[in-house]
């Protein structure tokens, strides 16, 4: 009798058929440790934001001020979100452009435009700021007034100065088991579910319902 070698068709079909059961198993668990990865970088970004302003009101804001964006983006006295929070950069507090930029955000500030930084030179090149943050028109007074100038360090502990910018699109997971980083001038981070916030339409729309309000004040 002749010694078979290698595998019938059908042994060879019953292998393939089990290595993509496998693969159908194994890739959504490797689709969801990737964006678990992302969203710890993600909080870890904010930490680091959080920490930038701390440094900033320490060494320059006489522990009372943030800092202020004039002079940048399309207008300095309207600042947006996203300027706000490149502040840091241009300051110098923080250098890492890295930690401006969500790792699962498709937002690109029009490729920098909106922030000025189209023009830059140095590591910052062309590169965006995919968070929201606190922004002109949102920051008053006692009395309800813009503040002019610097930012008072006054705003309430539970109050969001960041977090991602979900408006047109969801930074992480979809719309129905997605959710977003925020960031509250406490420096702590919390990450909500769209059953919490309208992940969509949520940052900068004061708007009605139990998860429109809390990110009303802030804009990217």
């Amino acid at each position: 009798m002749k010694k078979r070698n290698g595998f019938t068709l059908i042994e060879l079909l019953v292998v393939i058929a089990i290595i993509a059961i496998l693969a159908g198993m194994l890739l959504p668990a490797l689709a969801r440790a990737r964006e678990e990865a992302r969203r710890i970088r993600c909080r870890n970004n904010l930490n680091q934001l959080a920490k930038g302003f701390a440094t900033y009101l320490n060494e320059h804001g006489d522990n009372r001020f943030y800092p202020c964006p004039l002079g940048r983006g399309t207008d300095p006295g309207d600042y947006n979100g996203a300027e706000w929070l490149a502040s840091l950069y241009w300051c110098g507090t923080i250098p890492d452009p890295g930690v401006f930029v969500c790792p699962s955000s498709p937002d690109t500030n029009d490729n920098g435009d909106d922030i000025g930084t189209h023009k830059a030179t140095g590591d910052f090149g062309s590169q965006t700021v995919s968070y929201a943050g606190m922004h002109y028109r949102s920051q008053t007074n006692a009395t309800g007034n813009p503040i002019q100038g610097a930012i008072r360090d006054d705003f309430p502990p539970n109050m969001p100065m960041g977090c991602d910018d979900t408006q047109g699109a969801i930074n992480h997971g979809e719309k129905n088991n997605g959710g977003m980083a925020i960031l509250f001038f406490d420096s702590h981070v919390e990450f909500k579910t769209n059953t919490e916030l309208d992940l969509e339409t949520g940052v900068g729309d004061q708007g009605s319902g139990p998860r429109k309000p809390l990110l009303w004040q802030l804009k990217n």
